[in-house]
């Protein structure tokens, strides 16, 4: 027998097994051929540097994004933007927009995730591309925001920081410090 023809029985949990069986049913497709793709993602996904689990929770909130209205830019035009308004006397309105469209982010990233400051952290992560780190620490009733860019301006690490204060105070948290420095952004909140 071939290594390409060749099958291996692989057991699984039955409530899992029930699961897929009906997926591939309500897809008209057969289980051995729905389990083979799933395998084959998987393998895909290890390829790219992901686990399953950390592919599954990319795609996730990339479909939160998308449920948000959030479009990807090119970081040198909203760097253009963002700049342009910045040297006006609009900035205090372009801080209120990024500061709601934060609040409007935590309002549904707290009623779709159990944990919502961790799917925050990984949505800018997953969005913000311009963010080398995200570090997100909770101790006793404070959690502490760190993002650290080398590709963000002045104007740009102010703007992102109102968006995450937005974000955080929807999800039930209030400002404790703010810091915004080019490309660094220092956050506490408090319960």
């Amino acid at each position: 027998m071939s290594k390409a023809k060749s099958k291996r029985l692989v057991y699984v949990p039955g409530d899992l097994a029930g699961e897929v069986t009906e997926i591939s049913r309500q897809r008209g497709e057969s289980l051995s051929l729905f389990v083979t793709e799933v395998l084959k993602l998987a393998l895909k996904a290890d390829s790219l540097g992901y686990t399953p689990k950390q592919a599954a929770e990319f795609l996730e909130i990339m479909q939160a994004q998308r449920n948000l209205g959030g479009a990807f830019v090119p970081t040198d035009v909203l760097a253009y933007l963002n700049n342009k308004v910045c040297e006006t006397e609009e900035v205090d309105q372009l801080q209120a927009k990024w500061y709601e469209s934060g609040k409007w982010h935590g309002k549904y990233l707290n009623e779709k995730f159990k944990d919502p400051v961790c799917a925050l952290k990984k949505f800018l992560e997953a969005t913000r591309w311009d963010l080398s780190e995200v570090e997100v620490r909770q101790s006793q009733n404070m959690i502490k925001f760190r993002c650290i860019s080398t590709l963000l301006t002045g104007d740009a690490t102010k703007l992102l920081a109102k968006f995450i204060e937005g974000a955080m105070h929807s999800i039930g948290y209030q400002t404790a410090k703010s810091e915004a420095f080019k490309g660094m952004i220092l956050l506490d909140f408090k319960t």
